[in-house]
């Protein structure tokens, strides 16, 4: 019964989810599926970007607004919104087709933002499109300055040309099919849109694009730590003002900016835990003394350790080999009066998370917190030769804070 699939493990590999910005993503992935790749990049939806797909086509079949503009002695009259396309059916296939391709738009912004990291060595794992935008995962944070601020621009420099492209096609378009024809109407609103975007990215809201190219900015005039703190300051004032905003006539403004204020305050903080960790290695915080116990160790037994020890979580060994980990929250979900029947091989948690002892100390705290864990096995050679717990985390830098 314990001992049956004890040895049935998966360890998973030392890999970091964090979007182009330096952020940990808390779950996203979970709820995404996969739609396609562009250049070796896997392309998600999350759930929510379903939902936000109807609402954004039906809003733009609300209203129409024209302007007339005058270029060069031309004049073109053209319309922003499709409520007066006629019949309703081709009101709203436009709309819905202006939805799709500005999330498109959405997700090559997020590449630009790739390409460029891609150029400085930095893998894309992905890019994930949702209800607020999109995010690209990688697999290391840019901390040069101008690192950063190249790669913070290449995503409004991405939406900038096609805002101007749509722009100057709806200017053909109004030429060859009339400004009110419903092909110009969604060129012109796309490329008005896009403009805004660029625009709007490049507010210095942190942690907002032009938030990155203002911290990169700081980071060359004070330390890293203090120039992500004056950039988070910076961006909580705009988000608070946007929320303002939002009050007097625009929820969907007043969402943006608790999006903004909590990724702030949160990067923020995850800066201030991980940058005094950096050149720490897992091995030198570790702890090589290591208690283990096996699939047929009772809860008492278990227990017991957890007493007299002092560590919420142990290995769980299985012929020489590590099988899993148990902690005292599989513990406590055994009720009481079963426990005296219940060995650890019936509770202990078999898909394992590890790191090595050479790997950075600040990317075992990243794994933590991203996975929602508050220890790590460390491997070498196969082998089990430590474990590191956020306490040791937390220990280290507080060392490290103060040197």
């Amino acid at each position: 019964m314990a001992g049956r699939d004890a040895g049935a493990v998966e360890i998973k590999s030392k890999t970091l989810k964090k979007d182009i910005n330096g952020q940990v993503e808390f779950g996203i992935m979970s709820s995404a599926f996969q739609i396609g790749r562009i250049a070796g990049i896997p392309i998600r939806l999350h759930v929510t970007f379903l939902v936000i797909i109807p609402i954004v086509a039906y809003i733009f079949s609300t209203f129409t607004a024209t302007t007339s503009l005058e270029i060069f002695g031309q004049v073109y009259d053209l319309s922003y919104g499709f409520e007066s396309v006629e019949p309703p059916a081709a009101r709203w296939a436009y709309s819905l087709a202006f939805a799709v391709l500005l999330f498109l738009c959405v997700a090559l912004h997020e590449l630009g933002h790739s390409f460029v990291a891609m150029r400085y060595g930095i893998t894309i794992r992905s890019i994930t499109l949702y209800i607020f935008g999109g995010v690209a995962s990688m697999e290391d944070i840019p901390r040069e300055s101008g690192m950063e601020a190249r790669m913070a621009v290449a995503g409004p420099a991405v939406s900038g040309i096609i805002g101007v492209g749509c722009t100057l096609f709806s200017f053909q378009s109004a030429l060859l099919l009339g400004g009110s024809h419903p092909l110009t109407t969604l060129l012109w609103t796309l490329g008005v849109i896009n403009i805004v975007l660029m625009i709007f990215n490049l507010l210095p809201a942190f942690p907002m694009d032009g938030g990155r190219i203002l911290r990169a900015w700081f980071a060359t005039r004070m330390p890293y730590v203090d120039a992500t703190r004056r950039a988070a300051g910076i961006g909580k004032l705009f988000a608070i003002l946007m929320g303002v905003l939002g009050i007097m006539g625009s929820p969907f403004l007043i969402l943006i900016a608790f999006f903004v204020y909590i990724a702030a305050n949160e990067e923020e903080k995850a800066t201030s835990i991980v940058v005094p960790l950096e050149g720490v290695k897992v091995k030198d915080i570790m702890s090589r003394d290591l208690k283990t116990v096996t699939p047929e160790t009772t809860l008492p037994d278990i227990i017991n350790l957890m007493f007299r020890e002092k560590h919420r979580g142990y290995p769980v060994m299985v012929d020489g080999r590590l099988g899993g980990i148990v902690t005292i929250s599989n513990v406590q979900k055994v009720p009481e009066e079963r426990r005296g029947a219940t060995t650890v091989g019936d509770i202990m948690v078999k898909e394992i998370y590890v790191i090595g002892p050479e790997d950075e100390a600040a990317g075992a705290m990243r794994k933590m917190m991203e996975r929602q864990i508050r220890r790590l096995p460390v491997m070498e050679d196969g082998r089990l030769v430590g474990i590191v717990s956020r306490s040791d985390l937390i220990r280290a830098i507080e060392i490290c804070s103060g040197r």
